[in-house]
């Protein structure tokens, strides 16, 4: 019986703690959500269309499509708000332009950036 007293007060304090601690949202506004989501995606695409834009001129015709390919790929990946898909195939990207890039010869500015 003295043992349950004892117990009561800490019960007590750990219902208390818990009704102070943060909860999580009961909802939040998806549609802000995927905007930013998509904004992080474009954000990462970015970079890769300009390198892509700069290695077309130097691009087989079966490079050329593989990238319009992938580019599809990845706007349509923004478009339903998925970042770290849109990331992975952003550095695809980049690498491929870099390789095509390099195979012509040409001097890349993102490596002078890079340092």
């Amino acid at each position: 019986m003295d043992q349950t007293r004892r117990l009561l007060p800490l019960a007590a304090l750990a219902a208390g703690a818990a009704s102070l601690a943060p909860r999580p949202a009961s909802a939040c506004d998806a549609e802000a959500m995927e905007a930013h989501l998509t904004a992080v995606c474009d954000g990462a695409l970015e970079p890769a269309r300009q390198a892509l834009a700069a290695a077309m001129e130097h691009a087989t015709p079966e490079e050329r499509m593989a990238m319009q390919r992938a580019l599809t790929i990845a706007n349509s990946t923004c478009t339903t708000g998925d970042p770290v898909a849109g990331a992975r195939i952003a550095a695809n990207l980049a690498r491929l332009a870099g390789r095509i890039e390099g195979r012509a010869g040409v001097q890349s500015l993102t490596l002078d950036l890079l340092g």
